[in-house]
């Protein structure tokens, strides 16, 4: 192969590299605890498949399919004010419910750049308050929703600048004591699949080797 050729075919080999841009990734499935019940039930019960009734019991395991959490509606009504079918709903007194993890798979690796959650607050009315902590695989922590978020209503954390790679990932929910209850409504992903889309600085530095390599090639005739 001569050396044009060779140059031609390691540009196309880099450019079929690269990935779409960045944008919001697609779960696969996740895997959890269901939620419990009270006055209303706060159970992940558009969760499919669903085996066994397991989707519409108290905290059951869920896994290997996907539900409310994922189906891209962010709530907009309070658990007490028409919105109870909105939110998965757990509660720190009732068996498997502890400070909620849900594990979120994907079909392929992924790199996680942020993740935003929405959670319901009532301000304790009800026992459902804002959680003490969202923490994404365990040490990627917001203690405060995000800015701008209301005082009482649908609350939104987002933890960014992750920049972390896996085909798996965690989203806990850490429970305010005093409260008791923590509602999840909606979470999302945003990041690229694929590998990391290479810097304009890259790009420069790919096509001056290029045409430093074509200028030597006339040359050499």
């Amino acid at each position: 192969m001569s050396k044009f050729s060779c140059i031609g075919a390691c540009m196309l080999v880099m450019l079929a590299s690269v990935p779409a841009v960045a944008g919001s990734l697609t779960v696969a499935n996740y895997s959890m605890y269901n939620g419990g019940a009270a006055t209303y039930t706060y159970w992940d019960s558009t969760y499919l498949p669903c085996t066994g009734g397991d989707c519409t019991t108290t905290g059951a395991f869920l896994s290997g399919g996907k539900g409310l959490l994922t189906d891209g509606t962010v709530p907009t009504l309070n658990w007490n004010n028409g919105g109870s079918a909105q939110w998965v709903g757990w509660y720190i007194g009732f068996t498997n419910e502890n400070d909620p993890t849900i594990t979120f798979n994907f079909a392929s690796t992924v790199t996680v750049n942020s993740v935003t959650a929405w959670v319901d607050n009532t301000n304790g009315a009800g026992g459902v308050a804002l959680p003490l902590s969202v923490c994404v695989d365990v040490t990627h922590c917001l203690t405060a929703p995000d800015a701008g978020s209301p005082s009482s209503g649908p609350t939104s954390y987002t933890i960014s600048g992750l920049n972390i790679s896996g085909s798996s990932f965690t989203v806990q929910f850490n429970q305010n004591p005093a409260d008791g209850w923590v509602m999840a409504g909606e979470v999302q992903f945003q990041g690229t699949a694929g590998a990391t889309v290479p810097e304009p600085a890259t790009w420069a530095l790919m096509a001056g080797a290029v045409a430093f390599a074509l200028l030597r090639r006339r040359r050499s005739f």
